[in-house]
């Protein structure tokens, strides 16, 4: 038996009942919905219409939730409900990146994440979850999807998912939904709503006949911290090359740098958990699919290398895996980034490595021209202007992912970012702080491309 949810938006009244009995059943605290009901409206007078569609976690069969989540507190049950354990959960926020959804959010009283969990615990008591016990139309239902015979109905009457190009392989099917309540993207970007205020300063441009009347608000996570230790994991990263790559540099100062760049960098990552005691969890329960683990063992030979050079060990044998620890501390975020499926500007990127790598030699730049200023140093502040450039105009494969760009160009901190850019060429210390504007910026716009 594998469970499934079919959303019949032909009998939905839109009454939000749904909501209020998931929230009274899973105690789901304010501010924060694991089912919810977004009305549109769409057409010219006179010819225009008002449509619901019921939102929620969709039990992914293929769940980028699960490979993402370095401590394996999200999982897959033989039902195939997509369960969370929150006491596995270190509040990384990682699962939401990944959820093209808006599906999981963090419950700030336990500081865990938190999703639908198809009322399991009621289920296996043999009680339907509360959203289907409570709807008068009997618009939500509970199908094993493993009965050929439930697929075949499907078929017959037309039923869609949210987003099957994600590659998500949803398990929740809507019946008679209007394309624009699934695609937020086809929303007008005026997001005017006639019955709440939702904060969502840069929404989607979407179509002229379609707009969103009632929403939910939605959390975003990762913002400075994260941008910051990109930063300092370049400035690792830079560090370490250079202590392996030139022979007049001053080894111990090089390794003491990188290990004080790299204690930066976890406690950066440390300090955005949501449960930053469990952070130990990352080695003793770590889901060796994450990238968040693998990069947990990449800083963790980053920082054994480094110690050898602050303590004045060196030599070709050391400098060949210094070398290739520090590309991979520097690009290995690109990688966690393309786990993150829900967030189309870095899930697609695949300028991303190469941007990341310029980074670390730029940050190498950087810091040699303190006792070796000369042409050379210029060279990779250049290289990183070049990318950058290229980056302004880099073609997204996807229409979020596009979005995500035009919103990044937009920002402020992208335009001071471009600034100290083409000053760093000239004066190449400036590229961090052109490092941290840039990254700041797209850490930022990925997230506010709405995803329901």
């Amino acid at each position: 038996m594998r469970w499934g949810f079919v959303l019949d938006q032909d009998s939905c009244i839109g009454c939000h009942a749904c909501t209020v009995a998931c929230k009274q059943e899973n105690d789901v605290p304010l501010g924060a919905f694991r089912t919810w009901v977004k009305w549109i409206e769409h057409g010219e007078f006179p010819e225009t219409g008002r449509e619901a569609a019921i939102l929620r976690c969709n039990h992914c069969e293929d769940a980028p939730c699960i490979e993402i989540c370095p401590t394996v507190a999200l999982y897959k049950r033989t039902d195939g409900i997509v369960d969370l354990d929150p006491d596995r959960c270190i509040g990384c926020a990682s699962c939401m990146q990944a959820c093209p959804y808006d599906a999981i959010y963090i419950d700030e009283r336990a500081g865990t994440a938190a999703k639908c969990h198809f009322c399991a615990h009621r289920l296996e008591v043999n009680l339907a979850p509360a959203c289907v016990s409570v709807c008068p139309e009997q618009a939500i239902k509970v199908v094993d999807l493993d009965d050929p015979q439930v697929r075949t109905d499907l078929d017959a009457r037309g039923a869609t998912v949210r987003k099957a190009e994600r590659g998500t392989k949803p398990q929740t099917f809507y019946l008679g939904a209007h394309p624009a309540t699934l695609d937020p993207l086809r929303v007008d970007g005026s997001r005017t709503l006639s019955h709440a205020e939702v904060p969502d300063p840069l929404p989607a441009p979407g179509t002229a006949d379609a707009r969103a009347i009632y929403d939910t608000p939605k959390q975003k996570q990762w913002g400075g911290h994260i941008a910051a230790y990109l930063v300092t994991k370049a400035v690792a990263a830079g560090a370490l090359l250079l202590a392996a790559v030139e022979p007049g540099a001053d080894a111990i100062l090089l390794g003491s740098i990188s290990l004080g760049a790299l204690a930066l960098t976890a406690l950066l990552l440390i300090g955005d958990l949501h449960q930053p005691s469990r952070f130990i969890f990352l080695f003793t329960k770590a889901n060796p699919r994450s990238w968040l683990v693998r990069g947990g063992w990449v800083l963790t030979a980053h920082g054994l290398l480094s110690l050898l050079y602050a303590f004045g060990i060196e030599g070709v044998a050391l400098a060949v895996p210094a070398i290739v620890v520090a590309l991979f501390t520097a690009v290995y975020t690109a990688f966690l980034f393309r786990q993150a499926r829900g967030r189309e500007l870095w899930c697609e990127d695949t300028l991303l490595p190469w941007t990341l790598a310029i980074q670390a030699l730029a940050a190498a730049s950087a810091l040699a021209w303190f006792w070796t200023p000369g042409a050379v140093v210029h060279v990779a502040p250049a290289l990183f202007g070049a990318v950058t450039l290229i980056g302004m105009f880099w073609n997204m494969p996807t229409a979020g992912a596009r979005r995500g760009h035009e919103l990044m160009l937009r920002k402020r901190s992208y335009r001071w970012g471009l600034l100290f850019t083409v000053a760093a060429i000239a004066y190449p210390p400036l590229v961090l702080v052109a490092f941290l504007l840039l990254d700041h910026a797209y850490i930022e716009a990925g997230q506010e491309v709405p995803l329901s």
